[in-house]
């Protein structure tokens, strides 16, 4: 006996385990429609939730390993973050988390491709930028650096040009 699943509002028979075969049409538009379903939610250019360690003490910004946007493709980016940085002089940490949005204008000055906009709560001491290339980087202040442990996590939802 098949099972009647429904994606997107259309209904698909799909076998039950030990069902003889003959149903293969049905099976292949269900995986088709599922897939289709799968690559909406997300795009080329978005980034699953990702984990970073942030350097204590950091004053020359440095690359955030794995958050870059090509700007070949990408036009905007929203950001998901939360950072946590503890060491021994601060044992209760700096926790923040936030939203990073921005937008790509290749025909803006160097240095101004990209306009970034933070909107966060509180302030564990990490400063963020963005390179013209789509790279962002950090500064961070010094917290002591004696069992020194910083975690920055991320996710990204883009827009293409």
């Amino acid at each position: 006996m098949s099972i009647t699943v429904v994606i997107n509002n259309t209904s698909f028979k799909i076998p039950s385990p030990g069902e003889d075969p003959g149903w293969g049409d049905d099976t292949t538009a269900y995986l088709v429609e599922v897939s289709k379903v799968l690559n909406s939610l997300l795009g080329p250019g978005d980034l699953l939730e990702t984990t970073f360690n942030v350097a204590n003490d950091i004053s020359v910004a440095e690359d955030i390993v794995g958050l870059a946007f090509d700007t070949g493709t990408v036009r905007a980016v929203i950001i998901e973050y939360s950072s946590y940085r503890v060491s021994d002089a601060n044992p209760s940490g700096n926790a923040e988390t936030g939203v990073l949005m921005m937008i790509y204008d290749n025909s803006a000055s160097a240095g101004n491709k990209w306009l970034l906009v933070q909107d966060s709560s509180e302030d564990s001491g990490i400063t963020f930028s963005v390179t013209d290339v789509g790279q962002f980087q950090y500064t961070s202040t010094d917290i002591d650096s004696t069992n020194y442990s910083g975690v920055l996590k991320f996710k990204a939802r883009t827009l293409s040009q």
